[in-house]
């Protein structure tokens, strides 16, 4: 399993909020009629999370994100969001920053609990 990054802060936002996963797939029939069915019995929860970071914690996340998630293709080990003990995780599109000072980034993303 893939560990957080060393060095880079854990501290998750305040705003973070979560959403329960969305298990069901419409499909449109031959005849015309639409027809609703589950993709799966326990469709995962997704998490808006925001992070701040330094340039230098940033340097360091990006570099884990390209390598060791290899883009978003792999899982990570971080503490539940929602809960306790250690959950794994998804970064679902590619992580949004903006710069707040000239030394400090915040870092948006979407988490896919695995």
């Amino acid at each position: 399993m893939i560990g957080w990054p060393i060095g880079v802060n854990q501290v998750i936002l305040d705003d973070t909020t979560g959403t329960l996963g969305n298990g069901v797939i419409l499909d449109t029939m031959r005849s015309g009629k639409k027809k609703s069915r589950l993709i799966s019995t326990s469709a995962p929860e997704t998490f808006p999370v925001s992070m701040k970071f330094t340039r230098e914690e940033w340097d360091v996340f990006k570099a884990w994100y390209k390598t060791n998630l290899r883009m978003g293709a792999l899982t990570f080990q971080f503490p539940k969001i929602a809960g306790t003990g250690m959950g794994e995780y998804r970064i679902l599109p590619s992580p949004s920053w903006s710069q707040l000072t000239a030394r400090l980034v915040k870092v948006n993303m979407i988490w896919e609990e695995a």
